[in-house]
């Protein structure tokens, strides 16, 4: 309830003792009015001297019941970074005190195997292959020509011959057109994977509405993983660490150079599990997730350069590279 020098409605309080100033002597005027001075001073003198400003809270509080007054002080030295962690607090337990989503802490391993295959086929390539043939009773080049589909003129040259004459048990060699000359595997691979597996999106690169004033809209240079605190951060590809540590707003952070001039940022780890000169391979944890820094929450903030200029995230984790290798030929069997 508001105090009683709250309520005082003071200029129709003076303005009714002017009106009973006028209708008595002067005498009785001074003594009334010193006496009616005393009263104002006993009742409200502790409000005059205390704080005004924090009775107002005081009852600002009482009529906001499920508030906090760290989150809904008006007046104080209450950081930004206190107030995202009140706003962000998971709840209250049984016994009243607050309690976070958070993993244990575990023994994780060094790696995390995500395969970064996208698709693994063996492609077959038309051509010319030779194939061996034993001559038998009663064969002459025309029938054999004929079995293979070629002319005379090409089994004689590759067989350097000068003449028709063949003899038994001779090793011909028959060039012959066939759909599947070579063969080719043909593995499709993710140049990136995503760093924190099973995490949801929460804001993507681009223009958003801060998430500290919905008033303004900023610029997000990255692609935030929301994950709950301790969960593994991995490499996203091969690559050495050049940098980790706390890093302003980023909070404790890793960045890895990568080939082709690509380099990752892994911002607002709970703790990092690397050091600056590491040789890592894609699927190293590097860190945990956290939210140091300025973090709205726990969740990995992703952020992809290459050659130096920024780039969306989203686009580099679809990014994939093709590689090709050569299987051996299979020996065809002669006819």
């Amino acid at each position: 309830m508001p105090s009683l020098f709250y309520s005082i409605d003071f200029p129709a309080f003076f303005l009714s003792c002017s009106r009973i100033f006028r209708s008595v002597p002067d005498r009785i005027s001074v003594k009334v009015l010193r006496f009616v001075t005393f009263l104002i001073v006993l009742v409200s003198g502790p409000s005059l001297l205390a704080n005004p400003f924090q009775k107002l809270q005081q009852e600002i509080n009482e009529s906001l019941p499920n508030s906090d007054s760290t989150v809904f002080r008006l007046f104080g030295n209450q950081t930004q970074e206190q107030e995202v962690q009140k706003l962000f607090s998971v709840g209250v337990n049984q016994t009243g005190e607050e309690e976070e989503v958070e993993l244990a802490s575990l023994d994780l391993p060094k790696y995390i195997n995500v395969s970064p295959v996208v698709s693994n086929t063996v492609v077959h390539e038309s051509g010319i292959v030779v194939k061996k043939y034993t001559v038998q009773k009663k064969d002459n080049l025309s029938k054999i020509a004929r079995s293979f589909s070629i002319d005379v003129a090409k089994l004689k040259k590759a067989n350097s011959l000068t003449s028709d004459q063949l003899k038994i048990g001779q090793v011909l060699e028959v060039p012959v057109q066939v759909k599947n000359a070579s063969s080719s595997r043909v593995v499709l691979k993710k140049i990136f994977i995503l760093p924190v597996p099973q995490s949801r999106v929460t804001s993507r690169f681009g223009r958003r509405v801060d998430p500290f004033n919905k008033y303004n809209r900023v610029y997000h240079s990255g692609l935030d993983l929301a994950a709950k605190v301790g969960a593994p951060v991995l490499s996203a590809a091969d690559g050495e660490v050049v940098f980790t540590g706390r890093n302003g707003g980023y909070g404790n952070s890793v960045t890895i150079q990568h080939k082709n001039g690509y380099k990752t940022v892994y911002a607002h780890c709970s703790q990092i599990l690397v050091e600056v000169g590491e040789t890592v391979k894609m699927g190293r944890v590097v860190a945990l997730v956290g939210r140091t820094g300025t973090a709205t929450g726990a969740h990995l903030h992703f952020e992809v350069f290459r050659n130096g200029k920024i780039m969306n995230p989203e686009s580099a984790l679809g990014m994939t590279e093709k590689h090709v290798t050569k299987l051996p030929k299979s020996e065809v069997a002669g006819m």
